[in-house]
């Protein structure tokens, strides 16, 4: 925490700084004092206070401050009788003129109350005791009050804390419903002829996400979804909070759960069910990304192989070019210039040209011809996933969710043209456009379309 102590050896640059009285102090300390333990032991409370904000008895101030200050008063020795006056009503006559020097309010009943609700304050928002100490000191310190032994603001933070606690579980058990509550429970009970109760599997952490998997990732994740815990559940209180609750949850099984008050039972466990299913949708999201990217990968590849298959055509594409580009130039009429070039390309036009459209197919490094051998053996995965969990879009534009909304629709579609109308007016035929089906690379629907939206999903699901 922040709470300020002194150091049994301080530095002679920190002695220098903090501890040496400048004139005006020792002025005043002269006016108020005649002897000269009451002088030290003055500047002492002085120099002290100004450090910590509260007082300390003299003889838990280290030896080196206490004779750095002495010196600073013209004393070449600390007194024994510095000690006897620690202990001196002076002392606490002393104590009223360094709070009135310092400018600070003794503590009392006003600061109490400032502590207890910046606890209380604090606590809403922060979950570790240190946080909520500093938050607690910056108040006081900001409304100038003196400051209390550490084990009080201790005690506050851990009070303020726990109160806090159980208003938030209060308010998590009141928005469960009777179907979220009766499915909690059933997570905390065991039945007879199982190993293991439901709670062990929520608590168990997942297998490695591989692709392999990722049916049993959005089985899981189902599952997760069947205990009817809503997001709502915890609106308004901080993530910070939530965390700490599934934390808590976690660390305890069954019997020790059980042995808890019913709001907190309830929000412990409400908040663990949301922990993991946010776990299991970013594992089925990471599972899903990859899938893509190796997708990609191998589309790529195979255009990389493709490419190296067809040199010869690419070469001989070239070379009819050249021989095309070399009679154009040939003097003579344009007959005749028109005669050398079909001299080039009339023996084998429709060759010449298939090649050429084959080739264009795959120019400028465009491996999406290619995507369609992979995608058709991952299609099941691809729509178990986007069955499995429900994409909204960031933004106003919805593009892409009414084009997976599209896909998903005509998963069983075998048709060769699927139409796909403008819902502006859906009734107008002349509205309607055709989408081939691309049979020729084993799609079912619409491939290029529905590979570029996997690949958008995942782009979006890296980026966030």
């Amino acid at each position: 925490t922040a709470y300020p102590q002194l150091k049994s050896t301080p530095s002679a640059k920190e002695l220098e700084e903090v501890y040496t009285p400048n004139l005006v102090e020792l002025v005043w300390a002269e006016k108020r004092t005649r002897e000269r333990t009451p002088r030290v032991g003055l500047l002492v409370l002085l120099k002290t206070f100004q450090r910590l904000g509260y007082f300390v008895m003299l003889s838990d101030v280290p030896l080196p401050i206490l004779e750095h200050v002495a010196q600073c008063a013209g004393y070449e020795a600390v007194h024994e009788d510095l000690i006897r006056y620690g202990e001196s009503s002076v002392r606490r006559r002393h104590m009223l003129l360094v709070r009135d020097y310092v400018g600070v309010k003794a503590w009392g009943e006003e600061a109490l109350q400032a502590m207890q609700s910046a606890s209380r304050d604090a606590a809403r928002t922060l979950e570790d005791l240190a946080d909520i100490i500093n938050f607690a000191l910056e108040q006081l310190v900001r409304q100038r009050f003196e400051l209390p032994a550490f084990s009080m603001l201790h005690r506050e933070a851990q009070h303020a804390r726990a109160m806090v606690n159980r208003e938030y579980q209060s308010l998590v058990c009141d928005r469960l419903d009777p179907t979220a509550q009766r499915q909690l429970n059933m997570l905390l009970s065991r039945a007879e002829d199982d190993a293991q109760s439901p709670w062990h599997r929520l608590k168990k952490e997942p297998k490695q996400p591989t692709s392999q998997n990722n049916r049993e990732f959005l089985e899981h994740l189902a599952w997760l979804r069947e205990q009817a815990v809503g997001a709502d559940t915890f609106q308004g209180i901080p993530d910070v909070k939530v965390k700490q609750f599934a934390a808590e949850a976690c660390s305890l099984d069954v019997a020790s759960m059980n042995d808890l008050t019913e709001a907190k039972r309830f929000t412990l466990a409400a908040a663990l069910v949301l922990a993991k299913i946010g776990q299991s949708l970013d594992d089925v999201a990471d599972m899903f990304v990859r899938l893509v990217q190796r997708l990609h990968n191998q589309a790529y590849a195979a255009l990389l192989s493709h490419q190296a298959e067809h040199v010869e055509r690419t070469d001989r594409l070239v070379a009819t070019l050249h021989g095309v580009t070399l009679a154009y130039r040939t003097e003579g009429s344009a007959e005749q210039r028109l005669s050398a070039i079909g001299a080039w390309i009339e023996p084998d036009a429709d060759r010449i040209l298939e090649q050429c459209e084959a080739h264009e197919a795959t120019a400028g490094r465009n491996y999406l011809p290619f995507l369609g051998r992979f995608y058709s053996h991952r299609r099941a995965a691809f729509f178990r996933f986007l069955e499995g969990v429900e994409l909204v879009s960031t933004s106003a534009d919805t593009s892409t969710t009414d084009a997976i909304a599209f896909l998903l629709a005509h998963k069983t579609s075998r048709q060769e043209d699927l139409p796909v109308l403008d819902e502006r007016n859906n009734d107008a035929p002349e509205h309607a456009a055709r989408v081939s089906s691309l049979a020729s690379f084993g799609f079912t629907i619409v491939p290029i379309v529905s590979i570029r939206i996997w690949r958008t999903v995942a782009a979006s699901l890296v980026s966030r």
